[in-house]
């Protein structure tokens, strides 16, 4: 048993083996970032040791680019044939390509192949990444329908969590071997590891049953992604809406803040890191707690004030930033990590509703990927810009902070006529 969910072992079970994949993506993320710089030259060799860190870089981002591909690949098989063989097959792929990343021979042994090899590994991880997540919520929002705020904040916890052993393993490989040994062999240890629990996953997996929405539905549709740009635009637009609560405030807390804080702010690195960590390891207990809490109260008033509070402290941070003033940005950065975790939770339940079952995991796959690409992906790359042409650290992500907030505000109307009369949650 989870501790203080009030689910069944089989439940449990569920939750446990359905953040896997999601949390293998999160430690991939993390690992490939921490050891590039390793690695580059002995896949992009150049004279220019910047060209070949963003050579290896321009292969993480291609990852990126294909997930759309992967969402709507996986979620046609997961509405014409079943949710369960979606998040078997998606974790197969992933466990072939963090052990191909892990075994793969360099380009002085096997020349032009390894650079090529190296990408075909990042692409079947984007495509599998693309329908696992989308997947992992519709499995779990259907598996146990009354119990959506224990089996997507457990999920979701568990996934986060899996930028917590990359960050120890890069600690404990920076302390036991050398730069030489880290060069030679040190960074294949992650991806190795990597594969070696998409093993152990893909056998545990195998063990969960269908879903029982999945299993009572009588009729299949036969081009779901058809349908749904032809039938549920407006759901589709609402969904894209709804991630945005989920990819902004994750992408600007925990995924961009540390090249923020080094890079833009100027905030002494190994403090960054540290603090960085810290609200790592708080947006995880977040999630697992508003996991309980989305249980207990109604959901559209709970997003409502941590709207408005996503808005005071993500001002609050930014602003402690620019003054460069390193107490109040721990404090603020720390409480921006509860309201990050908090919407993670309360942005995937309501996604979870916004379909109808035949083209429920096509619906989801579209919005999750599209979002993140906007408000995940190209976020750090727009929101740089506009610092940088504006020149204003503050400002420029507060400005962004207060128009999704309020877009998402002005959407909760359309959002609740989804959602059960008799909702709480379930």
């Amino acid at each position: 048993m989870l501790p203080f969910y009030r689910l069944n072992k089989y439940q449990t079970q569920i939750v446990l083996l359905s953040s896997l994949g999601g949390m293998l993506e999160f430690f991939d993320f993390t690992v490939y970032a921490l050891f590039a710089g390793y690695f580059s030259e002995q896949f992009f060799p150049s004279s220019n040791e910047m060209i070949s860190l963003i050579a290896s870089y321009s292969i993480f981002v291609m990852g990126y680019v294909v997930r759309p591909l992967g969402g709507i690949l996986f979620s046609y098989i997961g509405d014409a044939i079943g949710r369960k063989i979606v998040l078997i097959i998606t974790m197969i792929l992933m466990g072939i390509a963090s052990f191909g990343l892990g075994l793969l021979p360099t380009y002085a042994q096997i020349g032009v192949a390894a650079p090529i090899l190296m990408l075909l590994f990042r692409l079947l991880q984007g495509l599998a990444i693309g329908g696992e997540l989308p997947s992992m919520i519709v499995y779990v929002s259907e598996s146990m329908s009354d119990k959506r705020g224990y089996g997507l904040g457990g999920v979701y916890s568990g996934t986060f969590a899996g930028l917590l052993p990359g960050m120890v393993i890069n600690l404990l490989i920076l302390k036991y071997l050398t730069a030489e040994q880290i060069y030679q062999y040190g960074w294949r240890i992650p991806f190795i590891l990597g594969g070696l629990l998409c093993i152990v996953a893909y056998k545990k997996k195998k063990k969960l049953h269908e879903s029982e929405a999945f299993k009572q539905l009588n009729t299949r549709l036969k081009n779901p992604i058809v349908e749904v740009f032809t039938k549920y635009q407006a759901r589709l637009v609402i969904g894209i809406v709804v991630v945005a609560v989920i990819a902004a405030p994750t992408t600007l807390a925990i995924l961009f803040m540390p090249a923020y804080l080094t890079k833009i702010a100027h905030i002494d690195a190994k403090f960054a890191g540290d603090i960085v960590l810290i609200a790592t390891i708080i947006s995880v207990i977040s999630m697992y707690v508003f996991g309980i809490i989305t249980q207990k109260i109604n959901l559209l008033h709970l997003l409502k004030i941590l709207l408005v509070l996503f808005i005071i402290i993500g001002a609050a941070t930014y602003w402690s930033l620019s003054q460069q003033n390193n107490f109040y940005l721990q404090i603020c950065l720390y409480l921006f990590a509860i309201i990050q975790g908090a919407l993670v939770v309360v942005g995937a339940i309501l996604l979870s509703y916004l379909f109808p079952i035949e083209v429920r995991l096509t619906g989801i796959a579209l919005a999750y990927n599209i979002s993140f690409i906007l408000f995940g992906g190209l976020l750090p790359v727009y929101l740089t810009s506009l610092i940088i042409y504006f020149k204003s650290i503050y400002l420029v992500p507060t400005t962004l902070i207060i128009i999704i907030s309020i877009t998402v505000l002005l959407s909760i109307k359309k959002i609740k006529k989804f959602l059960p009369n008799n909702h709480k949650i379930n």
